[in-house]
């Protein structure tokens, strides 16, 4: 311990601004008693330019490191500057997050003598489905190595009980504690200012059903993008917001154009303003098809957004069907577009359900709750040796 302080080094794969495993570790450290506690954060990657968090990690007064890691899951040379480091700085706890940081964090945890580590899993990734050979040797390599990670936690129910089926845990080695946000700039929701809008290059008078998320297969944006095409010419008082950066922006501005909604669809790049971003949205649409428990969801109901999310992951933990938002089968299509529409004509029926919305967010997935769970984690931990 420093001093009379718990040292808890959080490693994570990739620590960005605006990413939601990396907002939630900031939400929980700042929540913290932070004369218990004495936190830093390790990155096995540098990060983006645009995202690169060091401004806001010193105005924390966080300790901070970047290691190494090449591309390529199987980067070995990771491992020795890690247990060099942990063994210079040796936390009480090593706090591991993300499917790399938490292989790689557990081999050098033990490799440098480090007793507590906890491995969060942030989502149902591929690695724990997929029945190609790398996916399943990933799983092998987990449950080889499970016994030397103290305690696993899942950022909800449905991530766990995937872990405890794919990975063979018993029920005690992982617990659920549902991610958190910070609060504070959803306190009052933004007004949808007609500047911000035509910023946007959105219609000031528009009915906007906006997104938030990475640009990448998974999030499935391509078919938002399609069910909103079917549903343009019947709403022409409607647009579309879609807020984030990657792989898949090239496909989806030739879809949009294919599509000829290049008047409809608004495609901006990464954001850092989100909390004013979705003050311009008048509903939220997720059709991702893998999350544990998303940050951006959890974002749009703070902010106040009735939302209409596929039934994946905990999705359904965050979202009440038909009381803040709309749950629907990842099969149901017509469904999703259906919750859409209903949207979309009853003005009244957004207010309610993203009022509702709000308390949720403002009540469940609360930071103050966060830190107090995982405190509690890390006490026992300790206690028990």
């Amino acid at each position: 311990m420093t001093g009379n302080k718990i040292k808890v080094h959080h490693l994570i794969t990739s620590f960005w601004t605006s990413h939601g495993p990396s907002n939630c570790i900031m939400a929980q450290i700042r929540s913290h008693d932070l004369r218990q506690f004495d936190f830093s954060i390790w990155s096995l990657y540098a990060p983006a330019p645009a995202q690169d968090p060091r401004e806001l990690i010193k105005k924390a007064g966080l300790g901070y490191q970047v290691f190494p890691m090449g591309a390529s899951f199987l980067d070995f040379r990771v491992l020795w500057p890690l247990v060099r480091q942990l063994r210079r700085e040796p936390p009480d706890i090593l706090h591991c997050h993300l499917v790399r940081a938490n292989l790689y964090g557990r081999v050098a945890g033990r490799l440098a003598g480090i007793e507590h580590i906890i491995n969060t899993i942030h989502g149902v990734d591929e690695y724990l489905l997929g029945g190609d050979l790398f996916p399943r040797s990933v799983r092998m390599v987990e449950r080889f190595s499970a016994g030397w990670v103290s305690q696993y936690v899942a950022v909800s129910e449905n991530a766990r009980q995937a872990v405890i089926k794919q990975l063979q845990l018993p029920q005690g080695k992982i617990s659920t504690i549902l991610n958190a946000l910070d609060l504070a700039p959803f306190q009052t929701r933004p007004a949808v200012h007609k500047s911000r809008r035509r910023e946007l290059g959105l219609d000031p008078e528009a009915v906007v059903v906006g997104s938030v998320g990475n640009l990448l297969p998974l999030k499935n944006y391509g078919s938002l993008v399609r069910w909103f095409g079917d549903l343009a010419a019947q709403f022409p008082q409607v647009q579309m917001l879609i807020i984030g950066e990657g792989e898949e922006r090239q496909a989806l501005e030739s879809l949009v154009a294919q599509l000829r909604l290049t008047d409809r669809v608004r495609l901006p790049g990464f954001r850092a303003d989100i909390p004013e971003v979705l003050g311009a949205m008048d509903m939220f649409a997720f059709p991702s098809l893998s999350e544990g428990l998303s940050m951006a969801l959890l974002e749009a109901m703070a902010a106040g957004l009735p939302c209409v999310a596929l039934n994946i992951g905990g999705n359904a933990e965050a979202v009440v069907d038909g009381e803040t938002g709309y749950v629907v089968s990842s099969e149901d299509e017509p469904g999703f577009k259906e919750a859409l529409i209903r949207l979309i004509n009853d003005r009244e029926l957004r207010k309610k359900l993203g009022a509702a919305g709000k308390k949720r967010a403002f009540t469940l997935f609360n930071p103050k709750r966060l830190a107090a769970q995982y405190a509690e984690l890390y006490l026992s931990l300790l206690n028990r040796s």
